[in-house]
């Protein structure tokens, strides 16, 4: 009965991330589908994926005319008015800023670190590095770093001394993972350093 029912667990262990990952990947096809898709259906066209395919093609004629002087001037008229708005205005550049630091070729999160716990220097925290450059706080001798919580995307942003940093030769994908999956994967070495 033991080796049944271990079986049964190693068996949930294997399925689970697969089905996961087809249920999350079918969950998001489908929203994205709708977003345009029940137009199609209204119109008594009914081809799963034509909505996607349709929010995908203006997203890219967005991006398109973004290239042309006068949609810039556009994007810059909405830029400024959502800039303006008190409450809109913080949201709006906290996504701008993550997505441009998304798109951008360096990462914000592209220097991975471990600092000491306050009180106890044998206890280390993962970290990501997301400005060195604090000196309009006062703070010149200090580096931000954010630290993400484990099993979410939640955090918090220490204002850490330099002295106390410390830089660390880990790619931040294997990082993120290590850190959000709480240690569970992302700590075993590569096998080819060239890869």
């Amino acid at each position: 009965m033991k080796k049944l029912a271990r079986y049964f667990f190693q068996g949930i262990l294997m399925l689970l991330p697969v089905v996961l990952t087809i249920y999350i990947v079918v969950v998001v096809f489908q929203f994205t589908d709708s977003i345009l898709g029940r137009y199609f259906i209204a119109l008594g066209i009914n081809i799963p994926g034509l909505g996607l395919l349709t929010t995908v093609s203006i997203i890219m004629l967005v991006g398109l005319l973004g290239n042309w002087f006068l949609s810039r001037r556009m994007f810059g008229y909405i830029d400024q008015a959502f800039g303006s708005v008190p409450l809109v205005k913080v949201i709006y550049n906290i996504i701008k800023d993550a997505m441009n630091t998304l798109v951008r070729k360096r990462s914000s999160f592209g220097k991975v670190v471990m600092i000491k716990f306050p009180g106890d220097d044998e206890i280390k925290i993962l970290g990501f590095i997301t400005t060195e450059d604090l000196e309009s706080f006062g703070l010149s001798d200090h580096v931000a770093v954010y630290v993400l919580q484990s099993m979410q995307w939640a955090g918090f942003t220490l204002l850490v001394p330099k002295s106390r940093v410390e830089y660390l030769n880990v790619t931040p994908e294997k990082a993120l993972q290590f850190i959000v999956s709480a240690g569970i994967t992302g700590n075993k070495p590569s096998k080819d350093k060239s890869e």
